[in-house]
């Protein structure tokens, strides 16, 4: 667990330190450009990092069924770190674009293949607690991310960061780094075999199965819309709206971290797990499509940290709940399935990285409304259509049991 937390954290790390720092790093290859022009390739890199790992989380899934989880981790892990160290050299944009392809498409084997091998060998109980703490792995990566980006400068080099156009590219090399000793421990920390902690039990009937897991995807989907949106269009709404320095921007981000990190943490106590329904999953879609809402009135830092704070609590429920929910009743081929869980994720993210990007130039706010619409919708599919999905699932795996005796 340690291993597998550790890759997480280094992956949530490189990811989270470029946020506040993306638009000092494209001013190395854009100049004095307009921010219209900034604002699309922000929304293009962040979109194009979360593409590869929509394209490349369920060939990696299958990939572990079918090799192991330790070769599977230790090659996406190494196209990771090299990706990220490309992308702080690149001479060029075009190369920028070509690594952070390379650093998307090997991160996306770390998520969906930790769980996977988290799987293996836990019970129940045991996953459903271990994929909250490799979800608060993540979590504290993407928070200590912008730290280490924006503060670098400060404590270490004694300067501010506005001052610093040349090291923007130093935290991606320090990541890349430091990542290489995890890499080295993969094969010595995970065993190959896979193992048997507990039987599962023969899988639910194919129509229940395929309609609950069509239905957790579209929720991922939807409620990763809104993670990319305000990843991207926050750093601009802020940067550019509101005049936040870069450290200010930092802060934001750890703000937003913290309040996943402490949603996730309730998923830890039985007594909230087992009172986890559709109407729970709907509430949280409506929150947080709520609070977006109000973003045009954001006048201030202060505002815009709590308006990200309540977002940040709202989406950091949902990608857990949908994972374990999908492996609840059926573990066959967990790397594959929660490959395609990932990559659902994935792609939503990376729309709404695209779309914060490109709708910013029309209205500030803009981004943020078209989020809103879509948690809305993510409120009626996660109440009508996944609520009646997964009771149709919960049937029909009881009548499987109680045809096999148990």
């Amino acid at each position: 667990m340690v291993l597998l937390g550790a890759a997480v954290f280094v992956v949530a790390l490189g990811y989270g330190a470029g946020l506040p720092l993306i638009q000092l790093y494209l001013a190395q290859y854009l100049g004095t450009a307009d921010p219209q022009r900034v604002a699309w390739h922000v929304g293009m890199l962040g979109g194009v990092y979360m593409f590869a790992l929509f394209l490349f989380a369920p060939w990696w899934g299958r990939l572990s069924d079918r090799r192991g989880r330790s070769v599977v981790l230790m090659a996406g892990f190494a196209a990771f770190l090299v990706g990220s160290a490309v992308a702080a050299l690149a001479p060029t944009l075009g190369i920028v674009y070509a690594a952070r392809l390379l650093a998307g498409a090997g991160a996306a084997a770390i998520v969906p293949t930790a769980q996977a091998y988290i799987s293996d060998i836990s019970t129940s109980v045991e996953r459903s607690r271990r994929f909250v703490l490799l979800g608060s792995a993540s979590f504290l990566g993407f928070l200590a991310g912008p730290a280490l980006g924006s503060w670098l400068a400060g404590p270490v080099m004694e300067m501010r960061i506005e001052q610093m156009p040349s090291m923007v590219n130093w935290p991606a090399l320090l990541i890349a780094a430091g990542g290489i000793p995890i890499l080295l421990l993969t094969p010595w920390s995970l065993a190959r075999d896979r193992s048997t902690a507990e039987v599962p039990v023969p899988t639910v009937a194919s129509v229940q199965r395929q309609r609950f897991v069509l239905a957790s995807m579209a929720l991922a989907v939807l409620a990763s819309f809104a993670v990319g949106t305000f990843e991207v269009g926050f750093s601009l709404f802020g940067g550019q709206t509101l005049g936040l320095a870069s450290s200010t921007m930092a802060i934001m981000f750890v703000t937003c971290s913290v309040a996943m990190l402490a949603a996730q943490s309730l998923l830890l106590l039985p007594a909230v797990r087992q009172r986890i329904d559709h109407r729970w999953v709907a509430a949280t879609f409506a929150a947080s499509a709520l609070a977006l809402s109000f973003t045009a009135v954001i006048s201030g830092a202060g505002a815009l940290v709590l308006l990200i704070a309540v977002v940040g609590t709202g989406v950091g429920l949902i990608g857990p709940v949908l994972s374990y929910e999908l492996l609840e009743r059926d573990q066959s081929e967990p790397g594959a399935l929660l490959g395609k869980q990932a990559a659902a994720g994935n792609l939503g993210q990376a729309l709404g990285s695209f779309s914060a990007g490109s709708l910013f130039a029309f209205h500030p706010a803009a981004p943020f409304w078209l989020a809103a619409i879509v948690l809305l919708f993510g409120t009626g599919a996660a109440y009508a259509l996944w609520g009646a999905a997964r009771d149709d699932e919960i049937l029909a795996r009881t009548a499987i049991q109680v045809a096999h005796g148990g």
